[in-house]
């Protein structure tokens, strides 16, 4: 046991928080990177690896993801291909044990967001901005694109209805902007263009609300209304009386519902972007004073994606704004705000979700591939430019509460320390890249001929301590072959390859932050779970800023800060 003396006070630690988003860095610094709160513990957030390379698409970025219950599979949208995807991942080896992608059709576009529903019949619908897909094994072609008299834009289906937002609707003179079309019943490739299709409002998307049977919300740029489908001749919806929502949609793409709620991006005439969400009555709004006005500094708030999903029991509402390289995920179950980002602190790279045989799949706008998205995951994986699998660790960052006196007094930081979790992650070896082997004026080491093995003057191979014969890459001649060595991480001195935590301490409130001090974690089977920092300096506003590298888990809970004042 520590004994310090009357002259030390203590202060708490508060490791296991959220990002506050203070109205100015001296009200809260606080930001939670890559981590949420579970049971009082500070817990990493779902990482990823690689469920279905980019190579087994035809070259392009993802661009949509559904789950489709009808035909139990996914429908995935890589550049202007879709496919349909049987994917089965075992959750006792970690690892996709079975998939098969086939091709269905091809879209007019390339980029941008797509939108897909299905109906009963069934029949698939996608909407890319530009033109309506139909999907139907029964017609032929079983792809088509369907003829409209207008632009389509957010799609989803609702009591037997595909619904689109439209705009360009040239049944109107002038043509109109502020539609919103129904399909025949169950039949996605007709769109009668009669008054019994035809609804007004000046349209963004049409949301199905879950959980309220015959409601959905359509939503303008600066208003959103409920109606139902209340079986009507002329015309099936009918708009209610009895509350009219004083927000519209800034980004189509940013509306996600699941359970009971649902969540966007909203705006109206008199005020900027927030995020509000609605179980079916007036909306709810989760930003604060201090997100309000970080998103007021947006450049473009449209340019932006979301969705829903649930995780170990938490409901997370995840956001990219991808213009102002910002990604933020909102946890329902505790009414919290966190960032989130890759593995180079930009924007993280799920742009949209789908959920079938107990395992989250998730497009990115940066790559073709289709990943594995679970807390189970504890880095991430991706593609290079070149197309080599990476995996790489993940950014979890916690910047504490200040650490002040009401007078602000100065005080010398004796010891900071908190508890957590270790001995559950092994060192590893990690590679650090290839090293081209080069002579001492910097010429590289090459080889002749076709033969990619290296062997000695007695014709020998050369061999490695596991008995792997050595060879060369070869270049771009084809001729001369490149000698190359593969660099690891040195296990006893490489911080890459030690699960450890880094502190850097602000002593003016957060504004900036010093030198970083590593403690390492002990290995696999050793489970000291104490972690303390001495003789920190001397200070009168104190942030403590920590940062958790590893290839593993991160479990941790808040601590206490000793000071002599």
């Amino acid at each position: 046991m520590i004994t310090r003396g009357q002259n030390f006070k203590k202060f708490p630690l508060n490791i296991v928080g959220s990002s506050v988003f203070g109205r100015y860095p001296k009200i809260n610094i606080e930001k939670t990177y890559n981590m949420f709160i579970s049971d009082k513990f500070l817990v990493p957030y779902a990482g990823y690896e690689i469920a279905i390379n980019e190579s087994e698409f035809n070259p392009g970025i993802g661009r949509a993801i559904y789950t489709s219950t009808k035909f139990n599979k996914l429908v995935v949208v890589i550049g202007n291909t879709v496919y349909l995807v049987s994917i089965f991942y075992n959750q006792r080896q970690e690892k996709v044990t079975f998939k098969q992608v086939i091709k269905i059709g091809t879209l007019q576009t390339t980029t941008g967001v797509v939108y897909i529903a299905e109906n009963n019949k069934p029949q698939i619908g996608i909407s890319d901005g530009t033109a309506f897909y139909l999907y139907d094994p029964l017609l032929t072609p079983s792809f088509q694109t369907i003829a409209l008299t207008f632009t389509p834009g957010y799609l989803t289906f609702h009591d037997t209805y595909f619904i689109l937002a439209a705009s360009n609707d040239i049944n109107y003179s002038p043509p109109a902007n502020n539609t919103w079309r129904l399909s025949a019943q169950n039949n996605g490739a007709l769109w009668p263009s009669t008054a019994s299709g035809i609804g007004l409002l000046q349209t963004k998307p049409v949301v199905r609300f879950p959980s309220k049977g015959n409601m959905i919300f359509v939503m303008g740029s600066i208003v959103t209304e409920a109606w139902f489908d209340v079986g009507n001749a002329l015309f099936p919806y009918q708009r209610t009386n009895q509350f009219n929502i004083d927000y519209g949609c800034v980004s189509p793409a940013t509306v996600a519902y699941m359970d009971e709620i649902v969540v966007w991006l909203a705006q109206n005439e008199k005020s900027g972007p927030i995020i509000v969400y609605s179980n079916g009555g007036m909306p709810q709004k989760i930003t604060t004073d201090g997100i309000d006005y970080m998103f007021s500094l947006l450049q473009a708030p449209q340019d932006s994606q979301a969705f829903l999903y649930r995780q170990d029991g938490h409901l997370f509402y995840h956001i990219n704004f991808y213009t102002d390289n910002l990604s933020l995920f909102y946890d329902f179950s505790a009414n919290k705000f966190y960032h989130a980002c890759d593995q180079n602190l930009n924007y993280f790279i799920a742009s949209e979700v789908a959920y079938i045989s107990n395992q989250y799949y998730f497009i990115s706008r940066n790559t073709g591939n289709v990943y594995s998205f679970d807390t189970v995951f504890t880095t991430y994986q991706d593609t290079n430019p070149l197309g080599v699998v990476e995996t790489h660790e993940v950014p979890r960052i916690r910047s504490c509460a200040n650490v002040r006196t009401p007078g602000q007094d100065y005080m010398i930081i004796n010891d900071i320390g908190f508890t957590i979790e270790s001995g559950q992650t092994d060192y590893q070896q990690q590679s650090l890249g290839e090293i081209i082997l080069v002579t001492q004026d910097g010429h590289p080491l090459i080889t002749q001929g076709d033969f990619l093995g290296l062997v000695t003057q007695d014709n020998n191979f050369l061999i490695t301590q596991d008995g792997k014969i050595l060879v060369s890459q070869q270049n771009a001649t084809g001729t001369e072959m490149l000698i190359i060595a593969q660099q690891m991480a040195d296990t006893g001195t490489s911080n890459l390859s030690l699960p450890h935590v880094d502190l850097s301490i602000s002593d003016d409130g957060g504004e900036s932050f010093g030198n970083e001090w590593a403690y390492y974690l002990p290995p696999i089977g050793h489970t000291k779970n104490r972690l303390m920092w001495w003789q920190i300096g001397i200070v009168n506003d104190f942030v403590p800023q920590f940062k958790f590298w590893g290839m593993g888990r991160f479990v941790v809970t808040d601590g206490e800060v000793n000071v002599r004042i």
